[in-house]
């Protein structure tokens, strides 16, 4: 599980997140043909792969029903958790390494990854979120945890990571201020004192 991580500046993995992206455009490209799925923008949820949401304190959880040679290409989470494979057998192939799962079973699933899952068998799957805010707006749980491609992944994470760094400065900011108001408080406390002793 620790051998799992990606890393988007390593060519091997870029590249195998590259021809998931491909197998992705083509299967969205044919998604007129009867048993393909997905337009690129939103996770699929129909008849066949079914999604059922729940929602327990800062906890979000998506639960897939996936029929017996489904083939699936992953979202890419922006954070890491835990799935668990409540039913049946999967195969999830993560930069090229190929690895079978056999309810019930859990995995922890690192950042960043875009995976192949077929199922062997008819398979319940689930994931765990953290859900800071407690919304329960699907809209806003997507746009918080999932990326279809590399490119939206990148930039989502560009923009965290700009949010994070003006967050630090500022709260250096709010740090630097509120030191300069105890030594005004304290000096005029002093001057008070001070001038107290003074006066007869």
């Amino acid at each position: 599980m620790g051998n799992n991580k990606i890393k988007l500046n390593n060519s091997q993995l870029s590249n195998y997140t590259h021809r998931l992206e491909d197998l992705q455009n083509t299967l969205i490209a044919n998604n007129h043909i009867d048993g393909i799925y997905g337009d690129g923008k939103n996770l699929v949820n129909n008849e066949i792969f079914r999604i059922e949401n729940d929602f327990a304190d800062q906890l979000y959880m998506r639960r897939m029903y996936m029929p017996k040679d489904c083939l699936v290409v992953s979202a890419m989470h922006h954070t890491e958790h835990f799935w668990f494979l409540l039913k049946g057998r999967i195969l999830v192939t993560t930069d090229g390494e190929e690895v079978e799962h056999i309810a019930p079973c859990f995995e922890k699933s690192i950042k960043g990854a875009k995976r192949l899952i077929l199922s062997l068998e008819d398979s319940i799957f689930i994931n765990v979120h953290k859900n800071p805010t407690n919304t329960k707006n699907m809209d806003e749980v997507e746009e918080l945890l999932y990326s279809m491609t590399l490119e939206e992944y990148i930039k989502k994470e560009k923009i965290r990571k700009e949010k994070e760094i003006n967050k630090q400065a500022h709260g250096r900011n709010n740090s630097s201020s509120n030191w300069r108001r105890h030594i005004r408080s304290w000096r005029n406390c002093w001057r008070v004192n001070w001038w107290k002793k003074k006066t007869p």
